[in-house]
């Protein structure tokens, strides 16, 4: 907080000049309109994050090491991102964002009608944060790369909880590597209710090693097989679905006490396994699973 305050006090003190040079004008009502009357936000973002370590402690520690998020290369910046960000008013549709789910697929010739996507209405107050591409035809293509995911003891030191050949902690994931690309994403918060929606179009492309079980193996999710495909799209636009309402209940029964109630209305689409290997060099084969539809309603809290 101490860093953040000494950038703003350095920011006007740069501004100062420029401000002593300034005519000042009172805004009218007519000005004053078209500053409080916008549609809402929109960012345009290009990005590239890295993590030497994320780690959860409960006793122990769960430790995710060397984490990038990039394009879908592992190399370029995770880039033609489009956010947009809008408060509903009164009549429930002056949004400056786009359609939302598959309506906006709709627009770009895909056909997604048979997601089972079930929007939220939006009322005065509502927040909407929807996330696009820039340029619709070149889509948004993302990736993901994780080093490790292990194990440690608590006495492990936080930073430096894995180090390949050094530490003995039980490697549950290696080489995790994914790359894919987003369709519409939508993020609701309703002003009465308190809950969060997240609408979600993506697929994701990669491969991953298990070392505590012997086992590596390529992996996809997408949606071009089935019932449930999104037609008149490419490989690049076929797109799995995943809508999540998040919210609290107050007083859940096991606990009597507020938790985080997830519930899962949907997550769908085509996943193969290929190139699944386990206890040597060969292939013991692939799956593929289609028309794969979940749903799941979650009560998380501490014991």
């Amino acid at each position: 907080m101490k860093g953040l305050k000494k950038v703003v006090l350095a920011t006007a003190v740069a501004a100062a000049p420029f401000a002593a040079q300034a005519e000042l004008k009172a805004l009218d009502d007519t000005s004053m309109s078209s500053v409080t009357g916008q549609a809402g936000v929109t960012i345009d973002l290009e990005a590239t994050v890295s993590i030497g370590e994320v780690a959860y402690q409960d006793g122990g520690y769960l430790a995710f090491t060397g984490v990038d998020i990039t394009g879908s290369d592992g190399v370029s910046a995770l880039d033609n991102v489009r956010m947009f960000i809008d408060v509903v008013g009164a009549s429930g549709t002056d949004l400056g964002s786009p359609a939302r789910g598959a309506a906006y697929l709709g627009g770009l010739g895909i056909d997604a009608s048979t997601v089972n996507e079930a929007l939220p209405a939006l009322d005065d107050g509502d927040l909407v944060i929807s996330l696009r591409a820039q340029d619709p035809t070149a889509g948004v293509d993302y990736g993901l790369g994780i080093d490790t995911i292990s194990l440690a003891e608590s006495t492990g030191t936080r930073g430096n909880l894995y180090e390949a050949g050094v530490t003995t902690s039980t490697v549950l994931v290696s080489d995790l590597q994914i790359g894919g690309n987003l369709g519409p994403i939508d993020i609701v918060i309703k002003e009465d209710t308190k809950n969060m929606n997240i609408n979600a179009y993506f697929n994701a492309f990669g491969s991953l090693d298990m070392p505590f079980v012997g086992t590596s193996m390529n992996f996809a999710l997408h949606n071009n097989r089935g019932d449930s495909t999104a037609t008149g799209g490419s490989q690049q636009t076929s797109f799995a679905h995943a809508q999540v309402d998040v919210s609290v209940t107050p007083g859940y029964a096991a606990t009597s006490d507020d938790t985080l109630h997830v519930v899962v209305q949907d997550f769908s689409g085509d996943l193969d396994l290929t190139n699944i290997n386990t206890g040597g060099t060969a292939s013991i084969g692939s799956l593929y699973m289609t028309d794969l539809a979940i749903t799941a309603d979650m009560h998380i809290y501490g014991h």
